[in-house]
């Protein structure tokens, strides 16, 4: 039977792959933002993207925290009954995480073709 802190330790080890693709991905965003930004936003000041990507990345780590936690508490401790579903799960939080984080490109990137071809 394996224990609870088989659980945690199998997501603790994926915990920094997770950042450095949440990172990677929050960068990419961030420069896709700023320079598209620039053109919708013009002059104005949208705050300090360094700032926005830390607070993003506690952020995401503390619900990617929640992937252990919430794993413990669906299977009563007995975390044996759900090591098989841990790779599923941990796909779709990443490419759900990695989607999130990518929205504010997306959203200011169709403000702007709104706005350009308005």
């Amino acid at each position: 039977m394996k224990q609870p802190w088989d659980a945690i330790a199998w997501w603790e080890i994926r915990r920094i792959p997770f950042n450095v693709a949440i990172i990677a991905v929050g960068i990419l965003s961030g420069f896709l933002f700023a320079v598209i930004g620039s053109q919708v936003l013009q002059d104005r000041d949208i705050g300090s993207p360094l700032l926005v990507l830390v607070f993003y990345v506690l952020a995401a780590n503390l619900c990617y925290t929640l992937g252990w936690l919430t794993e413990i508490l669906w299977s009563w401790g007995r975390t044996a009954q759900t090591a098989a579903i841990r790779p599923k799960v941990f796909r779709v939080g990443l490419i759900f995480s990695a989607g999130l984080t990518f929205l504010p490109a997306i959203v200011i990137t169709l403000i702007w073709i709104v706005w350009r071809f308005r």
